[in-house]
Protein backbone atom coordinates (compact mmCIF):
# COMPACT_ATOMS: atom_id res chain seq x y z
CA UNK A 1 0.00 0.00 0.00
CA UNK A 2 1.15 3.32 -0.55
CA UNK A 3 -0.10 6.64 -1.12
CA UNK A 4 -0.07 9.67 -4.11
CA UNK A 5 1.09 12.90 -2.77
CA UNK A 6 0.02 16.05 -4.36
CA UNK A 7 2.22 18.22 -5.35
CA UNK A 8 0.15 21.12 -6.56
CA UNK A 9 -2.18 20.78 -3.52
CA UNK A 10 0.20 20.49 -0.77
CA UNK A 11 2.29 23.61 -2.33
CA UNK A 12 -0.72 26.02 -2.90
CA UNK A 13 -1.42 25.24 0.92
CA UNK A 14 1.85 26.43 2.15
CA UNK A 15 1.89 29.25 -0.57
CA UNK A 16 -1.27 30.50 0.68
CA UNK A 17 0.07 30.41 4.45
CA UNK A 18 3.88 32.43 2.92
CA UNK A 19 1.47 35.37 1.05
CA UNK A 20 -0.24 36.09 4.08
CA UNK A 21 2.06 35.92 6.58
CA UNK A 22 4.24 38.80 3.27
CA UNK A 23 1.18 40.62 3.51
CA UNK A 24 1.14 41.25 6.63
CA UNK A 25 4.63 41.83 7.45
CA UNK A 26 5.12 44.05 3.61
CA UNK A 27 2.51 45.15 3.18
CA UNK A 28 1.65 46.63 -0.11
CA UNK A 29 5.83 47.83 -0.38
CA UNK A 30 6.83 46.29 -4.32
CA UNK A 31 3.05 44.78 -4.23
CA UNK A 32 3.17 44.00 -8.13
CA UNK A 33 6.68 42.55 -8.35
CA UNK A 34 5.47 40.14 -5.10
CA UNK A 35 2.37 39.27 -6.75
CA UNK A 36 4.33 38.39 -9.81
CA UNK A 37 5.98 36.67 -7.63
CA UNK A 38 3.15 34.60 -6.28
CA UNK A 39 2.08 33.70 -9.66
CA UNK A 40 5.44 31.99 -10.19
CA UNK A 41 6.01 29.74 -7.32
CA UNK A 42 2.28 28.80 -8.07
CA UNK A 43 3.73 28.24 -11.86
CA UNK A 44 6.23 26.03 -10.54
CA UNK A 45 4.46 23.96 -7.84
CA UNK A 46 1.99 23.05 -10.70
CA UNK A 47 4.85 22.05 -13.21
CA UNK A 48 6.35 19.70 -10.44
CA UNK A 49 2.65 18.05 -10.14
CA UNK A 50 2.49 17.90 -13.79
CA UNK A 51 5.77 16.54 -14.15
CA UNK A 52 5.67 13.99 -11.35
CA UNK A 53 2.04 12.95 -11.10
CA UNK A 54 3.02 13.53 -7.52
CA UNK A 55 5.21 11.90 -5.09
CA UNK A 56 4.24 8.07 -3.69
CA UNK A 57 4.64 6.97 -0.12
CA UNK A 58 6.56 5.22 0.72
CA UNK A 59 8.53 4.51 -2.49
CA UNK A 60 7.74 1.68 -4.67
CA UNK A 61 11.38 0.78 -6.46
CA UNK A 62 10.51 -1.81 -9.21
CA UNK A 63 13.16 -3.16 -11.27
CA UNK A 64 10.82 -4.97 -13.88
CA UNK A 65 9.26 -1.83 -14.47
CA UNK A 66 12.24 0.36 -15.08
CA UNK A 67 15.52 -0.28 -17.30
CA UNK A 68 17.65 2.45 -19.13
CA UNK A 69 16.20 1.36 -23.04
CA UNK A 70 12.57 2.52 -22.03
CA UNK A 71 12.85 5.24 -19.64
CA UNK A 72 16.21 6.98 -21.27
CA UNK A 73 15.46 8.79 -25.07
CA UNK A 74 18.08 10.46 -26.00
CA UNK A 75 17.66 10.63 -30.20
CA UNK A 76 16.61 14.46 -30.61
CA UNK A 77 13.05 15.06 -32.85
CA UNK A 78 11.98 11.44 -32.46
CA UNK A 79 8.80 12.79 -31.96
CA UNK A 80 8.35 13.82 -35.36
CA UNK A 81 9.29 10.07 -36.80
CA UNK A 82 6.74 9.18 -33.81
CA UNK A 83 4.42 11.34 -35.77
CA UNK A 84 5.60 9.77 -39.15
CA UNK A 85 4.93 6.12 -37.93
CA UNK A 86 1.61 6.48 -36.86
CA UNK A 87 0.59 8.45 -39.98
CA UNK A 88 1.41 5.74 -42.09
CA UNK A 89 0.41 2.84 -40.29
CA UNK A 90 -2.92 4.32 -38.67
CA UNK A 91 -3.28 7.26 -40.29
CA UNK A 92 -5.15 10.45 -38.35
CA UNK A 93 -6.20 8.37 -35.44
CA UNK A 94 -6.12 8.86 -31.65
CA UNK A 95 -2.42 7.79 -30.89
CA UNK A 96 -1.40 10.58 -33.52
CA UNK A 97 -3.18 13.39 -32.28
CA UNK A 98 -2.15 11.96 -29.21
CA UNK A 99 1.57 12.26 -29.98
CA UNK A 100 0.84 15.77 -31.61
CA UNK A 101 -0.56 16.71 -28.49
CA UNK A 102 2.08 15.71 -25.71
CA UNK A 103 4.64 17.11 -28.06
CA UNK A 104 2.17 20.50 -28.02
CA UNK A 105 2.19 20.06 -23.97
CA UNK A 106 6.26 20.04 -24.06
CA UNK A 107 6.84 23.01 -26.27
CA UNK A 108 3.90 25.32 -23.77
CA UNK A 109 4.95 23.88 -20.55
CA UNK A 110 7.53 26.21 -20.13
CA UNK A 111 6.86 28.94 -21.95
CA UNK A 112 5.89 30.97 -18.72
CA UNK A 113 9.12 30.87 -17.40
CA UNK A 114 10.30 32.40 -20.14
CA UNK A 115 7.41 35.27 -19.80
CA UNK A 116 8.37 35.38 -16.38
CA UNK A 117 12.48 35.61 -17.18
CA UNK A 118 11.60 38.79 -18.77
CA UNK A 119 9.18 40.49 -16.47
CA UNK A 120 12.44 39.75 -13.80
CA UNK A 121 14.58 41.93 -16.69
CA UNK A 122 16.80 38.88 -17.64
CA UNK A 123 17.67 41.36 -20.67
CA UNK A 124 20.40 38.38 -22.54
CA UNK A 125 18.51 36.47 -24.41
CA UNK A 126 21.23 33.41 -24.31
CA UNK A 127 21.39 33.55 -20.37
CA UNK A 128 17.87 33.23 -20.26
CA UNK A 129 17.70 30.69 -23.15
CA UNK A 130 20.64 28.64 -20.60
CA UNK A 131 18.11 29.22 -17.67
CA UNK A 132 15.31 27.86 -19.03
CA UNK A 133 17.24 24.81 -20.75
CA UNK A 134 19.22 24.31 -17.04
CA UNK A 135 15.15 23.91 -15.85
CA UNK A 136 14.28 21.69 -18.53
CA UNK A 137 17.69 19.80 -17.89
CA UNK A 138 16.76 19.40 -14.43
CA UNK A 139 12.82 18.74 -14.57
CA UNK A 140 14.33 15.67 -17.08
CA UNK A 141 17.20 14.52 -14.75
CA UNK A 142 14.71 14.96 -11.48
CA UNK A 143 11.90 12.05 -13.41
CA UNK A 144 14.75 9.77 -14.22
CA UNK A 145 16.22 9.72 -10.38
CA UNK A 146 13.00 9.82 -8.63
CA UNK A 147 11.72 7.08 -10.97
CA UNK A 148 14.34 4.99 -10.47
CA UNK A 149 14.09 4.95 -6.60
CA UNK A 150 9.98 4.87 -7.35
CA UNK A 151 9.33 8.33 -5.20
CA UNK A 152 7.62 9.20 -8.48
CA UNK A 153 5.22 6.69 -11.03
CA UNK A 154 6.46 6.01 -14.79
CA UNK A 155 8.31 8.99 -15.74
CA UNK A 156 11.96 8.66 -18.03
CA UNK A 157 14.45 11.41 -19.46
CA UNK A 158 13.61 12.14 -22.89
CA UNK A 159 15.75 14.63 -24.78
CA UNK A 160 12.81 15.80 -26.92
CA UNK A 161 11.30 16.86 -23.50
CA UNK A 162 14.19 18.95 -23.12
CA UNK A 163 13.85 20.48 -26.85
CA UNK A 164 10.56 21.17 -26.86
CA UNK A 165 10.31 23.15 -23.55
CA UNK A 166 13.73 24.74 -24.06
CA UNK A 167 12.09 25.82 -27.17
CA UNK A 168 8.94 27.06 -25.87
CA UNK A 169 10.03 29.02 -22.92
CA UNK A 170 12.65 30.83 -25.75
CA UNK A 171 9.44 31.46 -27.56
CA UNK A 172 7.94 33.12 -24.15
CA UNK A 173 10.48 35.18 -23.23
CA UNK A 174 11.14 36.72 -27.07
CA UNK A 175 7.57 37.05 -27.10
CA UNK A 176 7.16 39.04 -24.36
CA UNK A 177 10.06 41.08 -24.98
CA UNK A 178 8.24 42.19 -28.03
CA UNK A 179 5.47 43.00 -27.00
CA UNK A 180 7.40 45.19 -23.86
CA UNK A 181 9.28 47.14 -26.68
CA UNK A 182 5.47 47.81 -28.80
CA UNK A 183 3.96 49.14 -25.63
CA UNK A 184 6.98 51.45 -24.89
CA UNK A 185 6.57 53.07 -28.41
CA UNK A 186 2.66 53.54 -28.27
CA UNK A 187 1.22 56.62 -27.84
CA UNK A 188 -1.15 56.33 -24.64
CA UNK A 189 -4.46 58.62 -24.88
CA UNK A 190 -5.35 58.09 -21.43
CA UNK A 191 -2.46 60.00 -19.76
CA UNK A 192 -3.13 57.85 -16.35
CA UNK A 193 -2.48 54.68 -18.11
CA UNK A 194 0.63 56.20 -20.12
CA UNK A 195 1.86 57.65 -16.39
CA UNK A 196 1.34 54.48 -15.04
CA UNK A 197 3.12 52.35 -17.68
CA UNK A 198 6.08 54.64 -17.60
CA UNK A 199 6.17 54.07 -13.96
CA UNK A 200 6.45 50.69 -14.22
CA UNK A 201 9.13 50.32 -16.96
CA UNK A 202 11.13 52.41 -14.65
CA UNK A 203 10.40 50.52 -11.77
CA UNK A 204 11.09 47.44 -13.65
CA UNK A 205 14.91 48.79 -14.87
CA UNK A 206 15.51 49.80 -11.44
CA UNK A 207 14.93 45.96 -10.26
CA UNK A 208 11.63 47.50 -7.47
CA UNK A 209 8.55 46.92 -9.89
Amino acid sequence: MYTIFNIAYLGSIILVIYIIVDVIRNKTRNFFRRVIFYSMIFYFVNVAQLTTGGIMFPPQPDDNFWSWQWNVQLVPFYFVLDWINHLNSRGFDWFFWNSVKLSAYNLLMLLPLGVYLSIFNIKNSKVAAVIIFLVSFGIETSQLFFGYLGIIMGRSFNVDDLILNTAGGVIGYLAFELIKKVFRRLPFKDEKKASLFKYYLSRQKEGKA
